[in-house]
């Protein structure tokens, strides 16, 4: 075998990346692509934007407390932050002021005093929520002890308070709903990839059979050549859009405030583009393969059937997946390839994995895409000069053996 140092390897080196460079400048213009991307790039863009105003941001509960009680509006904002509520007490001079400034929405609810003393009214539109409920009644009955107590000349400071310490037993994950967020839509991309980069694959194959075009390239070059050439070439498109799209999403999550990129969500991307690269390697020769196997673009959906079936698999064995990481059937799919491209930068994601699991199956991956190569090629090599019928499957691998 020639190394990639030698005359012949450097010529195999040549041949290949001329073929890559022609795939790259005449696909990269064409105006499907271009449109695509675009189209691609404003829905992330408007999902972002979608996405961040659904999500309701930090918006506080303004709760109004009639008169001027420094010690009942401390308590109740006390009381919502220990239960991650978020109020902003405001001082109001009438009970009428109160209910009209409700009524209007300006206030989320009011604190009206009652006739019996320490007794407060909670005025709101439509009803308390059972969380700022359970904050008002709180701090309401918190001041009125402390009240109680100092009419009979107890301080309460002074007694214990109770105290309470929350102890976890499974411990918090930083991050993870952005590296989980940043797995999604790398499974999304690489499917998008796979089906538009594997479709060109197998286009360009039946172009060139159809126009005869394979028979004068093939008298100058291999046929793995024009193979791993058209391959490397679309690949290197497809990688140059999905990273396109990925630094779309990230500005826009930027922007929007529903990413921070700290180190791990960078590293949970890198994770992504090396499970994307053995993903798209391994439909992608096979892609190869189907469009050699037939003679007209009619054909193509027919034989690449499979192939898409596959892949929707893969796509949905990761977007549903998530919900259900503890499974049998998930379990043992994440140890399949091309199963655990998809899975693996999920589980990544959520930290339900191991050493031992990342590398094993990313070895099986680096072997099911090896194994397609091979079996691509051989295919390739026995059916791109056959013109007539289509070449069915089962045809197909008696060539391959």
């Amino acid at each position: 075998m020639n190394s990639p140092m030698s005359p012949g390897g450097a010529g195999a080196v040549q041949s290949i990346w001329l073929v890559a460079e022609r795939e790259i400048a005449t696909r990269a213009k064409t105006r499907s692509f271009l449109i695509s991307t675009g189209l691609l790039m404003v829905v992330i863009i408007v999902g972002a934007v979608v996405w961040s105003a659904l999500s309701g941001g930090d918006d506080a509960d303004r709760v109004g407390v009639v008169g001027q009680n420094a010690a009942l509006t401390q308590t109740i904002e006390e009381f919502g932050s220990a239960t991650g509520t978020s109020v902003d007490v405001v001082s109001v001079a009438s009970a009428a002021e109160a209910r009209s400034r409700v009524a209007d929405g300006d206030l989320t609810a009011a604190l009206v005093p009652g006739i019996a003393p320490n007794s407060y009214v909670a005025v709101s539109e439509s009803g308390l929520s059972p969380t700022l409920d359970g904050v008002l009644r709180s701090s309401v009955e918190q001041v009125g002890l402390t009240s109680s107590l100092a009419a009979r000349g107890v301080d309460a400071a002074s007694l214990p308070r109770a105290t309470i310490t929350v102890e976890q037993t499974t411990p918090d994950k930083p991050d993870e709903g952005q590296r989980i967020v940043i797995a999604l839509v790398g499974t999304i991309l690489l499917i998008t990839a796979i089906m538009m980069g594997g479709s060109m694959v197998a286009v360009g194959v039946v172009e060139e059979k159809t126009s005869r075009v394979v028979e004068l390239l093939l008298a100058t070059i291999k046929p793995l050549h024009l193979l791993w050439g058209k391959i490397i070439g679309i690949g290197a498109i497809a990688m140059a859009q999905v990273l396109l799209l990925g630094a779309t999403a990230v500005i826009a999550g930027r922007v929007t405030g529903l990413l921070t990129i700290p180190g791990a969500a960078i590293g949970m991307f890198a994770a992504v583009i090396a499970w994307f690269v053995l993903g798209f390697l391994f439909f992608a020769t096979l892609y190869a393969a189907t469009g050699a196997l037939v003679s007209r673009q009619e054909e193509l959906n027919a034989s690449s059937a499979p192939l898409t079936i596959l892949a929707m698999a893969v796509m949905y064995s990761g977007i549903f997946g998530i919900q259900a990481l503890d499974s049998t059937v998930i379990q043992v799919l994440t140890w399949i390839p091309p199963f655990s491209a998809a899975l693996m930068p999920v589980r990544i994601a959520t930290g339900d994995t191991s050493t031992v699991q990342i590398v094993v199956t990313f070895a099986l991956m680096v072997l099911a895409c090896a194994t397609a190569t091979w079996f691509a090629s051989r295919i390739y090599q026995r059916s791109i000069l056959r013109t007539g019928t289509r070449v069915r499957w089962s045809e197909a691998l008696s060539l391959a053996r």
